[in-house]
């Protein structure tokens, strides 16, 4: 082999493969992983490319510390010649690279069986129209490749049809196959139920029809289940988020009026934690909520695109409404600062609030028209998904009229189906011109962005192309639009209680938060001093970002979209915002008798 036809699969092998088969021959699941996450690759080959990177996690920080114990770089900040003590950290590292090595074939499995598991009852849904218009239930199947609103059950039909051309074997057979390598109970009660029904003899169609139910009837126990998993997240990150929080703030409070009690926290560390850590846990709850989600293959981006083109906006806002206060040397546009001073001064805010102010502000401004983005094309998509499941229950009762189906497009094209007649007078318009059904779905798709609208109209395609649009798979398709439907007001009805405890958090941070500002300011008859311009400045700015991340969180656990947090973020800010006033006009500590 020439040099110029290696790649670095075959130089990690050539230099690693002795660790590869030694990994591999320890770990004799990692084959079945790999092959349930479609990751083509052999397992050796696979460990050889861990040891490789095993490799570089320890060569590149012994080499950067041996070149400057030998003067040959000048000193780093974080490797002075004292750095000997990191060696034995330094051996860590590869010890690190090769465990998330064995994991992650093991997390790429467990990922694409979550993902399968949401598609497999609209797989059977397609397979079961399909087969009502005419086809049969394996050239159905093999028809999933095309569809790219199914990925992961596209590469499911991809591996079943290499079964049959590299094996030989009967589809029944590579059905069996290809079930046994997906532990899913779901997945081999389609496969291998369809292969034992049709060696049996027995009525394959109602066997699909009835598989269909039982999995949309599963989905539905599954959403009720939801519910309370959603729950009990949205749980824990309010005692972790809310109450942890109250109690740090504490800490940092009654260290920096009473230094003499020896609880004390730096404000370097209260930065950390404030502006590092709890983003970062945020992060991790936005994730175990999208792990437990039932989400769908296909989102809308432009919210997020909006809010990614408002970023810049919000650093140039918050590095002259927030830094400068912490360090005039930032200040290099002072109107915006004067006006920010003019709005503290005709809401009487106290002094110490105003990088707060300026940091709540620019969350605000950075997340409001992504906001109304998001409020703006899910409330249209969702009118459109209502409307296609109510053209498509009159489709039905027009064709049973004997109209061909593109003439019951055209009959129904006049009457209002909300924000999907737009696209129906497109689609009823170019099938008198003689565009074909393909071109169509795909211009389609180009305007909308629903999952459920986009295979709704694909499987009123297909089912006009394969099966000329038949009464019984046009009944299969309404009925079964039907139920998603009605799965997702479900989903949203049992999701929506949960939308109310990040305010009632909300609330309580800032609340007590405002009663911990009073109080310690307030203890001046006590012999306690506090700074409080330094107190207020500290500790009221993370208040507004933490809340304003808190409202991220709430929109991803209830709705499934981190977008839709969006509107819930721009509230709890506004909460936030209450609070710094209630700081600056109210006395409760006067009231307590301090």
């Amino acid at each position: 082999m020439g040099v110029s036809n290696l790649n670095l699969r075959d130089i990690c092998y050539s230099g690693f493969g002795w660790f590869g088969r030694g990994l591999s021959s320890v770990l004799k699941g990692t084959e079945h992983d790999l092959d349930a996450a479609f990751l083509k690759i052999h397992p050796e080959v696979y460990f050889s490319f861990v040891g490789f990177a095993a490799f570089l996690s320890i060569s590149v920080p012994i080499t950067v510390f041996l070149l400057r114990f030998t003067g040959l770089i000048p000193v780093l900040p974080f490797l002075p010649i004292e750095g000997l003590m990191y060696v034995p950290f330094f051996a860590i590292i590869p010890v690190i690279v090769i465990v998330v090595g064995v994991v992650l074939p093991k997390m790429a499995a467990s990922n694409r069986e979550a993902g399968l598991k949401i598609e497999i009852p609209y797989a059977s849904m397609y397979i079961s129209t399909m087969t009502s218009g005419g086809m049969s239930p394996f050239d159905s199947l093999l028809r999933l490749r095309n569809m790219d609103l199914l990925p992961n059950m596209q590469k499911e039909v991809s591996r079943i049809e290499t079964i049959v051309m590299s094996q030989g074997v009967d589809p029944l057979t590579a059905m069996e196959q290809a079930a046994r390598v997906i532990n899913m109970h779901e997945y081999k009660e389609l496969l291998m139920g369809y292969a034992s029904s049709v060696r049996t003899g027995g009525d394959t169609l109602h066997y699909l029809f009835n598989q269909t139910e039982s999995m949309f009837q599963s989905l539905s126990t599954k959403i009720k289940a939801l519910g309370e998993n959603m729950g009990m997240l949205m749980e824990a990150y309010t005692i972790i988020g809310i109450l942890g929080v109250l109690g740090l703030f504490l800490i940092y409070v009654v260290g920096m009026a009473m230094p003499q009690m020896g609880t004390t926290m730096s404000a370097d560390q209260f930065f950390l934690f404030s502006f590092v850590a709890l983003p970062m846990l945020s992060v991790v709850f936005i994730f175990l909520g999208d792990t437990a989600q039932i989400s769908y293959p296909v989102s809308n981006w432009k919210p997020y695109i909006i809010f990614a083109a408002m970023v810049p906006i919000g650093l140039l806002l918050g590095s002259q409404l927030i830094l400068p206060f912490f360090d005039e040397g930032f200040l290099f546009f002072s109107p915006l600062q004067n006006l920010l001073l003019c709005l503290g001064e005709f809401f009487n805010m106290a002094k110490g609030t105003e990088a707060a102010v300026g940091l709540a502000l620019t969350l605000i401004v950075v997340a409001l028209p992504a906001a109304f983005a998001d409020i703006y094309f899910v409330g249209r998509e969702g009118r459109t998904v209502a409307g296609i499941n109510q053209f498509l229950r009159d489709l039905v009762e027009t064709r049973k009229s004997g109209l061909s189906p593109e003439r019951c497009i055209h009959a129904l094209s006049n009457k209002d189906y909300g924000a999907f007649s737009v696209h129906l007078n497109k689609i009823s318009m170019k099938l008198n011109w003689g565009y074909p059904l393909r071109t169509i779905y795909e211009e389609f798709r180009d305007n909308v962005r629903n999952w459920l609208a986009l295979i709704n109209i694909y499987l009123l395609v297909d089912t006009i192309e394969v099966g000329g649009g038949t009464e019984q798979s046009l009944e299969t398709l309404a009925k079964f639009a039907e139920s998603t439907t009605k799965l997702e007001e479900e989903k949203k009805a049992v999701l929506m209680p949960l939308t109310i405890v990040p305010y009632i958090g909300a609330a309580l941070l800032t609340g007590t938060t405002v009663m911990f500002l009073q109080f310690f300011t307030n203890m001046g008859s006590l012999g306690v001093s506090v700074a409080d311009v330094t107190l207020y400045r500290v500790l009221l700015t993370p208040l507004a970002l933490h809340s304003w991340v808190l409202g991220l969180v709430t929109g991803k656990i209830v709705s499934g979209r981190v977008s839709a947090g969006f509107i819930h973020a721009i509230f709890l800010t506004l909460v936030s915002l209450l609070g710094i006033w209630a700081v600056s006009n109210l006395t409760i500590g006067a009231s307590m008798g301090v």
